[in-house]
């Protein structure tokens, strides 16, 4: 019993540390006035920064998906403008990976009180939870894939919902790849134009994730066993 108290105390102490520092961290950039900015200003705050610029550059990519409402899709392409693409995805892809293992742990350690704060109100959580619940692997996985849902609360609410760290980590794995890659591919213009085939393209691309998504929500149940049972034989044969 006081070996379980000791414990709980030590995680206790754990994520203060962390929110403590985070929110130091947090309060910093908000007085710098990195937290409300433009793509143009980020870029050239960051890139002031010199030699350390990728390291700043993880950082915030970090923090977008914990604490600072900067929107993926800026930081991705200041990204690929200072450093191009396969770095920007590398920086990027660490940055939000990190971020999202953190948020899913804020949720599961902190719970509610966080998760409500991050939707602005309890109200607007339990609504989140609501529409998740039953079919959560399912809706988060393609949430995580489109750009038009808050990174920081999906992540977070994956940790109160009946969703494993593995099932999260393969989650995260698969479709931060795919949004960063996405992101650089359509959203910059330089590989694939916003114009002519390539408006074709993403039109394409667009209509299969949603039919994909229809029919993976209309099998949501037995998407979620077989994940459980592909889950239950991986964690037998380690």
């Amino acid at each position: 019993m006081q070996d379980k108290k000791t414990t709980l105390k030590k995680i206790a102490i754990s994520v203060l540390s962390i929110i403590v520092f985070l929110g130091i961290i947090y309060l910093i950039f908000h007085l710098l006035g990195w937290t409300k900015i433009s793509k143009e200003e980020l870029q050239s705050k960051i890139e002031k920064t010199g030699v350390v610029a990728p390291l700043v550059f993880i950082l915030i990519s970090f923090l977008q998906v914990t604490f600072i409402p900067i929107p993926g899709t800026v930081t991705i392409l200041v990204g690929n403008y200072l450093f191009g693409f396969w770095l920007s995805f590398l920086y990027s892809y660490i940055g939000m990976f990190i971020g999202g293992i953190l948020a899913y742990f804020l949720g599961r350690w902190i719970g509610r009180p966080f998760i409500n704060w991050l939707a602005g109100s309890k109200e607007e959580a339990n609504r989140w939870i609501k529409k998740l619940k039953g079919k959560e692997k399912v809706l988060l996985f393609f949430m995580f894939l489109l750009p038009l849902f808050p990174d920081d609360l999906l992540c977070s609410l994956a940790g109160v919902l009946p969703i494993t760290f593995l099932e999260f980590l393969l989650m995260q794995g698969i479709t931060r790849a795919t949004t960063i890659g996405g992101t650089l591919l359509f959203a910059s213009g330089e590989i694939i134009p916003l114009k002519g085939w390539g408006l074709y393209l993403l039109g394409t691309l667009l209509v299969i994730i949603i039919v994909l998504f229809i029919m993976a929500l209309k099998n949501a149940d037995k998407i979620n066993k077989k994940m459980d049972k592909l889950l239950k034989r991986f964690n037998k044969n380690n």
